[in-house]
């Protein structure tokens, strides 16, 4: 008997199933509420983020205090200066016009939530503008990577990080770049790395592309949010001493292993996290029982770091400027960069998988521009990507085995097999001979212009 259901719609189950993820995310919201904010003791890094935002609004020293479990604050000062309307101050100050706690928790899983959707939606968007919307297909190019990296996404939800805030910034970033405004794109990069200090390495794509007009967004970007935002909210002096702080507490000690150690046990120390960085793979082989690990990175882990992120960073750089100027190969651009930042981070936690939603989606989108009319990539992108998610995902447990897979890199290992896919085979089609018209939804209409001119 044939369906009532049109071909190019959801079927029955499909829309259940979109349901159950529907109802699987509220209850997931559920869950991070109660441990952010309704027990004894909160297991949230958004603490962290909620006490700088009060200490930005009093004029205070975000770097100086810390959160209900002793965390210090490890951002640019602008992300404190972002935090003041979910502010929480310290136990046994006053609350006037501040939130409940549990209020901002719900409001910050929502924004991580909602930046999810705006990512995932402007890169499907974007990459694939011709999909009639709700459509099948138009369905699996957002479904379908967010199911792949539910776990890095869902890791992120569960402490409460800002990981999901920078990759919508990273969409807006990729929008502008299809519709050739390319200032616009540098500024959302920016914007990003003014958020938290990693993203700065995209800027790699624009000397890549040797795109002054980019350079200039990260630049003004990077103006106003280090220099002109704390100085209106702390003033000149202290703006530039916070930078200070910033640098010599955070990054100096991440980078180098000298500095302050303050914020050693709780983020810079080699055991301090489950870290997937170069440097904590080749500390941990070369080391390999974690009770008698050292604390401190080896000093042949952290050179073995740099030159092998150095090499790494080199050789993606060459591949991408081979890859057609597209917008499906240009996400792959922005992807391919992201994924080796999250590695090149001497502290890489394993939420950090989440700055590689960008690769995920390129990856997932370009298998499906290759395979007109299909909903899922081919068996080898699938293979690919689902390896990545595995190995990205069973870390994440309280076992043997994800101790093991944490210890030893399985995700880093995951991650260059999926650059190597998307890296493999550029786009070989019209959209690879020029960028779509600045509204995706006119892109066909402009395309059947284009063939009936004379």
């Amino acid at each position: 008997m044939p369906s009532a259901i049109p071909p190019s719609r959801l079927h029955r189950l499909e829309r259940a199933g979109l349901g159950l993820l529907v109802v699987t995310l509220v209850a997931f919201g559920v869950v991070v509420e109660l441990r952010s904010a309704l027990q004894k003791h909160r297991r949230t890094d958004f603490g962290v983020y909620a006490r700088a935002g009060w200490a930005a609004r009093e004029g205070l020293d975000p770097y100086a205090i810390e959160d209900d479990r002793g965390w210090h604050y490890c951002y640019p000062p602008p992300f404190a200066v972002a935090m003041i309307p979910l502010a929480d101050p310290p136990t046994g100050t006053p609350r006037d016009f501040c939130l409940p706690f549990a209020v901002a928790v719900a409001i910050w899983y929502l924004v991580g939530i909602a930046c999810t959707a705006f990512a995932i939606d402007r890169f499907a968007r974007f990459a694939l503008p011709d999909e009639p919307t709700f459509s099948r297909r138009w369905w699996y190019a957002r479904t379908g990577p967010f199911l792949v990296a539910i776990g890095a996404v869902g890791h992120t939800l569960a402490r409460g990080q800002v990981n999901l805030l920078v990759v919508a910034c990273v969409a807006a970033a990729f929008r502008a770049l299809v519709e050739r405004r390319s200032f616009a794109a540098g500024l959302w990069i920016g914007a990003a790395a003014a958020l938290k200090a990693i993203p700065g390495f995209l800027v790699l794509y624009f000397l890549a592309k040797r795109d002054m007009r980019g350079l200039a967004g990260v630049a003004a970007a990077l103006a106003i949010g280090l220099v002109v935002v704390p100085t209106i909210v702390w003033g000149p002096r202290e703006a530039i001493a916070l930078n200070s702080r910033f640098l010599h507490s955070v990054l100096q000690p991440g980078a180098t292993g000298t500095g302050d150690s303050t914020r050693g046990r709780e983020l810079t120390n080699a055991t301090a996290t489950d870290s997937q960085s170069f440097q904590a793979a080749i500390h941990n082989w070369m080391h390999p029982i974690a009770v008698t690990r050292p604390a401190a990175a080896d000093p042949i882990a952290r050179s073995g770091h740099w030159l092998l992120g150095g090499l790494v960073t080199a050789a993606i750089l060459l591949a991408i400027r081979r890859l057609p100027s597209n917008p499906v190969d240009d996400l792959i651009r922005l992807g391919a960069l992201g994924a080796v930042m999250l590695h090149i981070s001497p502290v890489s936690h394993m939420h950090y998988y989440a700055y590689a939603l960008p690769l995920v989606c390129g990856v997932w989108l370009k298998g499906l521009h290759q395979a007109p009319g299909r909903v899922f990539p081919s068996g080898l992108v699938l293979t690919a990507l689902g390896t990545w998610g595995l190995l990205t995902t069973l870390p994440l447990f309280d076992t043997p085995l994800a101790a093991s897979l944490r210890s030893h890199g399985a995700g880093l290992a995951a991650t260059f097999v999926l650059l190597r896919v998307a890296l493999a085979q550029p786009v070989q089609s019209r959209i690879s001979a020029g960028w779509p018209s600045r509204s995706p939804r006119t892109s066909a209409s402009a395309a059947v212009l284009t063939r009936s001119a004379p």
